[in-house]
């Protein structure tokens, strides 16, 4: 199963060892998760904005984490 940005997303909210590597060096740990080269690209570009657009996007359905 492919990992997308999403999932990294919520990953990096969860989980505290991936989030200590994204502050150290936010694309190896994004290229290390296996995003695809485009959502890399995001990160090396800092596209906060499309990162957010692609995480909210509102045509997807809600997703429901449970802790």
């Amino acid at each position: 199963m492919a990992k997308t940005l999403e999932d990294f997303l919520v990953e990096l909210d969860t989980n505290s060892e991936l989030l200590e590597a994204y502050k150290k060096d936010p694309v190896a740990t994004a290229t290390q998760y296996g995003l695809s080269e485009e959502d890399v690209q995001l990160f090396k570009d800092k596209n906060w904005e499309e990162i957010e657009k692609r995480f909210t996007d509102e045509n997807k359905a809600p997703r429901v984490v449970h802790y």
